[in-house]
């Protein structure tokens, strides 16, 4: 493995040079945020910024974006961070809950209003989920995709949701079925701890 040391002891210095202009930044095309990002793509491409700029306290979140391979060189980078007065580093995107809405483009989606079916084959632990979206237009697919990913990384957090949650597809809801023949996608964490704990059940009866 390459020695990431260096890189990320510049990238902390580059933030610190720069906090102060991103607190009072108004959106991510801020020139300090790309000179930043810059700084942290030369640790490992496959990493990314998340900002919460807030006049009682801002936070930095390094992401990467569910790869669950670089889970450990993030939170590596994080606990290298320095302590800067009005600042809160974060590894991975937190848990903040499902939002009411989620947009990507010029699509918004209604989070209360889209439902999952649970994917499981036999023989694998893994958990898949085939998601549907009331009213979704065709030609909506990849938008709609894109926003889901952005709930469910709000709802469970991007480190659960990687632990969880194999793979998804989003669809529209057929129209020969009703939602209700489906579970909530807000209900997803509650699904997901009663799916662990039904496993464990089964797997102690085996042993048994």
């Amino acid at each position: 493995m390459t020695d990431s040391s260096q890189p990320i002891a510049e990238f902390w210095r580059s933030f610190q040079d720069c906090a102060a202009a991103l607190a009072s930044a108004e959106s991510v095309e801020h020139p300090a945020h790309e000179a930043l990002l810059e700084k942290l793509h030369a640790i490992h491409p496959g990493l990314y910024l998340e900002f919460c700029i807030d006049p009682g306290g801002c936070e930095l979140i390094v992401t990467a974006d569910g790869n669950r391979a670089l889970f450990p060189l993030v939170h590596a980078i994080v606990d290298r961070a320095p302590a800067i007065s009005g600042w809160t580093m974060k590894p991975l995107k937190p848990k903040f809950g499902f939002p009411n809405t989620v947009s990507w483009d010029d699509l918004t989606i209604v989070t209360d209003h889209v439902v999952f079916d649970p994917i499981e084959r036999e023989g694998s632990d893994e958990l898949g989920l085939r998601i549907f979206v009331p009213g979704l237009k065709k030609s909506e697919a990849d938008k709609a995709y894109n926003a889901i990913l952005r709930a469910l990384d709000h709802g469970l957090g991007e480190e659960k949701l990687a632990e969880a949650v194999h793979h998804t597809e989003v669809l529209p809801l057929p129209q020969d079925v009703v939602a209700t023949d489906f579970i909530p996608l807000v209900e997803l964490e509650n699904f997901i701890r009663w799916r662990d704990e039904k496993r464990k059940a089964t797997e102690g009866h085996t042993d048994a």
